[in-house]
């Protein structure tokens, strides 16, 4: 009965853990985009002559 125990509290002391880790929320990359410049098109530039 108590290695019965043990293993019941071992499996939810794991399954814990990792729900709590995935229920975080994961870090934002949007700064890291906004700084990025835009890429002129090829065709955008008006033609000179």
């Amino acid at each position: 009965m108590k290695k019965l125990m043990t293993l019941m509290l071992g499996l939810s002391l794991a399954l814990g853990s990792v729900a709590v880790t995935f229920a975080q929320d994961p870090p934002k990359k949007e700064k890291k985009a906004k700084k990025k410049t835009a890429k002129k098109k090829k065709g955008e530039d008006p033609k000179k002559g």
